[in-house]
């Protein structure tokens, strides 16, 4: 041991050269910052006892009757929990003053309460010997004999695999650390989940491992968040057919289109994914990632750094493109279970071209099929031919219409759509009407196609000159293209981008602005005019959903220039093209444009027998009270009775009726105030990525709207069934002596 003085010594001397040098001050703390945040705890090695010390432990303790699945909880159980079996062998030997030796411990009997939750009575049984067991032990006067039985043989067997701060002499040997695992890990392979040859024309064929020991690939895997080195992937082939089967995917030959391409199957069912070279991951792990995707709004490069800051080793490194491939791969298994397929394309496929095609197949033009045939209370009313708004409830809007505009519909229950766009969406090629990917998504503004067609030609429009060398533009047009590189250099664009991310910061001497978006919804909506060259590529406009009432989403779309009427009335035509199939009402915040352009392209014939628009109740207070159309026909909560299945009566706690709006008109704003978070990862993405990846958070929102509407009817059928019919009328129960 050093002398203090001499330590004292040391560290003023380090102090006092830190002081006079400022860098090597910066160098200390930045070390000091880059230290990890926890601290790995010392851990102790998994009991190391030969396997007849093992049984003859567990044939001494516990009852014959005892099996393999009980013995490994008990193991586990002890193993686990090393700090309550320090405070249990504490109380076993007092040191102090005062302390009683207490065989069978509070921490012990805790221990034992737990352990019979998790067994249950038949297996909490078999612990037992013969001459140990009765059926009074399950009583309540046998419960406490029970409990000190258990404690006992806990004790003895924990003392068996030395599990135990003191040895046999009660000597303390020192604190038991927590008990390490890594010794009975087991050895992953990964192989097939098909035994046998599944393809149609083939027989069901024993699967055959035809790779060399030394070919056979060593992987590292993910399982959960352990990591795993050195694990094979095999790879399963019959021999009639020569399909091949692997752990993720099956690869056959389609002999019946011309060329006999190669096709790869992607398994719904696979385990183990495979997300790079030599990294494969399990189901969990991708589970994980599309999960935090989805709720934290954070992007594949987040996670990346999130996962290797929390469970990464030196050895291991997850990059952006690992998790990106994952959310691919497991949305798209998860798309395609729903649709009851597995998705087939051709074989050597990248990541992007996989991406496109999996929308092509899964994306059916943006329906989401998780909401197909939904239904519930908050998106379905019961039809009600007469208003029950009595007069003396207060009104929810006020209104002028007439008896003119009342449904003409025979139907049993009544449906409501509610339609909402977000300003958000990837660039695409920059010639007109083309929605195609970019060349070159850093710089460029054509697509391959467009690319090649003008590559040599100026950029701006109506021009058809020869481009001067290092630049997009002829001769005569130099001066636009300066122009334009000026206000897309990296300061302007930094500029541009605080502009953006604080719209409403104006200084004294900014004139001052009417805001964001001073249009109003019932304003005429036209395309913006076509810019004046193609040196920056284009922008989709918005995002474009069809929701019900309850949040499920029902479809979306993009809307590359405008959110025009014309682009509405065309969407909902794709989700809705037979009558059947439309909802009674649909809820637009410019309700009124859409329904004036359809009269006046006559779509409106297509529509009036099922169909009335509505503005939802936010906008509907911004339009104009003057507008006598939006009025008229587009109220979405008229109380003078004419549109009966959009306002209903509840009744408040004292029993005053109250009228209130039949459906949620707010969904879609609701909707996309959750979307928008999104739209710093969506707005850098390919077209092809951005359909999928929006394609994919829509569908995993769906489905966790419902499932929480399974939820809830749950909990309200259980509240019902325990409590009496009567509770909820607020009414005194007679008794049944003041009755008679």
């Amino acid at each position: 041991m050093l002398p203090s003085v001499f330590l004292s010594s040391l560290v003023w001397s380090i102090l006092q050269i830190l002081l006079r040098s400022p860098t090597l001050i910066w160098l200390f703390l930045w070390l000091y910052m880059t230290l990890p945040v926890y601290a790995i705890p010392t851990q102790s090695q998994f009991p190391n006892i030969l396997f007849t010390d093992f049984s003859r432990a567990i044939t001494t303790t516990f009852g014959s009757g005892i099996t393999l699945a009980t013995v490994l909880t008990i193991l586990f159980s002890l193993t686990d929990n090393s700090d309550l079996l320090n405070l249990h062998f504490r109380q076993q030997h007092p040191t102090e003053i005062g302390e009683n030796k207490i065989q069978i411990s509070g921490w012990i009997i805790a221990l034992v309460n737990a352990l019979g939750d998790k067994l249950g009575k038949k297996q909490t049984s078999s612990l037992f010997f013969d001459y140990e067991y009765s059926q009074s032990l399950w009583e309540e006067d046998g419960k406490k004999r029970r409990i000190k039985l258990i404690a006992g043989k806990l004790d003895s067997f924990a003392n068996s695999l030395s599990l135990s701060p003191y040895d046999q002499d009660g000597n303390y040997c020192g604190k038991l650390s927590p008990i390490s695992h890594d010794k009975i890990q087991p050895a992953l392979v990964i192989c097939p989940t098909s035994f046998v040859c599944v393809t149609q024309s083939c027989s069901p064929r024993s699967l055959l491992q035809t790779s060399q020991f030394r070919d056979i690939p060593l992987v590292t895997c993910v399982k959960g968040h352990a990591v795993h080195k050195n694990v094979p992937v095999l790879t399963g082939r019959c021999h009639s057919c020569q399909t091949s089967y692997s752990a993720d995917h099956e690869r056959f030959q389609d002999l019946s289109t011309t060329g006999k391409p190669w096709k790869r199957v992607y398994l719904n069912s696979a385990k183990y994914i495979k997300i790079g070279q030599a990294l494969w991951v399990d189901r969990l792990f991708c589970a994980s990632a599309v999960t935090a995707m989805y709720n934290f709004h954070a992007s594949a490069s987040a996670y990346a750094e999130y996962w290797n800051n929390t469970f990464g080793t030196g050895e291991v490194f997850i990059s952006r493109a690992h998790i990106w491939q994952t959310f691919v791969q497991e949305s798209m298994r998860t798309i395609a279970e729903e649709s009851q397929i597995n998705v087939e394309l051709n074989d050597a496929l990248n990541i992007k071209e996989v991406t496109a095609e999996a929308f092509s197949l899964l994306g059916e033009d943006g329906i989401i099929r998780a909401a197909d045939k939904h239904s519930c209370e908050e998106c379905t009313q019961i039809y009600r031919p007469v208003a029950e708004t009595p007069a003396h409830v207060p009104p929810i809007s006020d209104t002028d219409s007439n008896d003119s505009n009342v449904m003409d519909v025979d139907k049993k229950f009544v449906k409501m759509a509610v339609l909402d766009g977000i300003v958000m969406g990837p660039t695409h090629c920059a010639y007109d009407e083309c929605q195609n990917d970019l060349s070159n998504s850093r710089g460029g503004s054509l697509c391959d196609q467009h690319h090649l067609q003008l590559g040599s030609y100026c950029l701006v429009r109506d021009c058809s000159n020869r481009r001067a060398e290092g630049t997009c533009a002829c001769d005569n047009h130099q001066r636009e293209w300066n122009t334009y590189k000026k206000y897309t250099t990296q300061n302007a664009r930094s500029g541009i981008r605080r502009m953006l991310q604080h719209p409403g910061e104006n200084y004294e001497w900014q004139p001052k602005a009417k805001g964001p978006n001073p249009q109003r919804h019932d304003d005429p909506n036209t395309d913006p005019p076509l810019p004046s060259n193609l040196f920056s590529p284009s922008r989709f406009y918005c995002v474009e959903t069809i929701c019900a009432p309850c949040g499920v989403v029902i479809a979306w779309t993009k809307f590359d220039r405008s959110e025009s009427p014309t682009n509405i009335l065309n969407f909902l035509g794709s989700v809705y093209p037979t009558e059947e199939s439309r909802p009674d009402y649909i809820c637009i915040d410019k309700a009124c444009q859409v329904l004036a352009t359809a009269v006046a392209n006559q779509s409106w014939d297509i529509w009036k027998r099922t169909t009335r628009f509505i503005v939802d109740s936010y906008h509907y207070t911004n339009h104009r009270k003057q507008h006598f159309l939006c009025r008229k026909y587009c109220n979405p909560a008229p109380t003078n009775g004419e549109a009966p299945n959009l306002v209903i009566v509840e009744h408040s706690d004292n029993g005053r009726p109250i009228a209130r709006r039949a459906f949620n008109t707010q969904v879609c704003e609701q909707l996309n105030a959750w979307l928008g978070g999104f739209e710093s990862i969506a707005k850098r993405m390919t077209p092809s990525n951005f359909n999928w990846f929006i394609h994919a958070m829509l569908f995993y929102h769906t489905k966790y709207v419902i499932k929480r509407q399974h939820i809830k009817k749950q909990k309200k059928e259980a509240k019902e069934a325990t409590d009496p019919e009567d509770d909820d009328l607020g009414l005194d129960e007679e008794s049944e002596e003041e009755s008679d």
